[in-house]
């Protein structure tokens, strides 16, 4: 094997390597299972349910209702990276009936919070940032009286911090060394 082929290979490795920093994720994320698979709800004051309609993608989302005097939860613990930085995504949309509230919480900390609000008749998309401690519990809380909050699409991925930054384009620039060095061999071949 020549050296410039494990020179390669070696660049490519710490590029992806570098790529995957904080590997997390949410499971039935989509609820496209049809189910509640991977996640944990509580219906406090009222059923909660995966339903086909309305939905952001796919075929199938969550419907959190509840009541202001006891709102129902739906959450999940989230395998992560201790002080990796994380981007939290989901989609939801709270119909107009009032009262209502949703709030979005990480190990016990609220990162969304919203109170008697209408995102009319589409669904909106919150990104919060957060930090992984290696299992993380993840809560959505809802109530509507009269009507219904819907989630869809809840995802987290890493952010590489700066140092795999670093590292990933030093991956990317040492295979284009390589590549320059396999074609000038090619040339004078």
């Amino acid at each position: 094997m020549k050296i410039g082929n494990i020179f390669a290979g070696a660049a490519l490795a710490t590029a992806l390597l570098a790529t995957s920093a904080g590997a997390a994720g949410i499971v039935n994320g989509g609820f496209e299972t049809g189910d509640f698979t991977g996640w944990t709800p509580n219906a406090v004051s009222f059923p909660i349910y995966v339903v086909t309609a309305p939905v952001q993608s796919g075929t199938y989302a969550a419907q959190i209702a509840g009541y202001a005097s006891g709102p129902n939860t739906l959450s999940q613990t989230v395998a992560t990276t201790a002080s990796q930085v994380y981007k939290l995504s989901f989609w939801y949309w709270q119909d107009g009936g009032t009262p209502n509230g949703f709030d979005v919480s990480w190990n016990g900390n609220s990162i969304y919070s919203q109170t008697d609000t209408n995102t009319a008749v589409t669904f909106q998309q919150v990104v919060a940032n957060v930090t992984g401690t290696g299992s993380d519990l993840l809560v959505f809380t809802a109530y509507n009286d009269p009507a219904y909050t819907y989630l869809d699409n809840v995802a987290i991925a890493g952010i590489p911090e700066p140092a795999s930054w670093a590292l990933m384009l030093l991956g990317f620039g040492g295979l284009g060394v390589a590549i320059r060095a396999r074609r000038a061999h090619a040339v004078t071949a």
